[in-house]
């Protein structure tokens, strides 16, 4: 499930994340992954001090996350996972032409020789 990470403050957030920089607008917000998302709001950003010891508003992490609106998600695709070969991720349109594509690309690889000889048989 996805949902919206808003920046509540009035300065853009820009950190890192799992290798990637992450930029969200002032009073904007991006979306992310739910899991993604509650890890990267607890993630922990440094703060900045002026020379009075107090934290500058630009480095305060001022997020929330906010569910995304049922009219705004896009609608999910099926993805039929049986169809998908597991030696280089094909997608076959029937369990007919999975088995077509494993016999013609892949049957070398088998380990199993009775498993073998029988789809090399049908």
């Amino acid at each position: 499930m996805r949902v919206r990470i808003v920046n509540n403050n009035v300065f853009d957030h820009v950190e890192k994340f799992r290798g990637d920089t992450v930029r969200i607008p002032a009073g904007g917000f991006i979306e992310m992954e739910r899991e993604d998302a509650v890890l990267f709001k607890s993630n922990f950003f440094p703060p900045k001090f002026n020379g009075n010891g107090l934290q500058t508003p630009e480095s305060m992490k001022m997020l929330k996350l906010e569910p995304i609106p049922e009219k705004e998600q896009a609608p999910e695709i099926p993805v039929e996972k049986d169809l998908v070969c597991q030696a280089c991720g094909f997608v076959a349109k029937s369990a007919a032409g999975l088995k077509s594509h494993i016999r013609s690309n892949h049957a070398h690889l088998m380990v199993d020789d009775e498993a073998r000889d029988k789809l090399e048989e049908a």
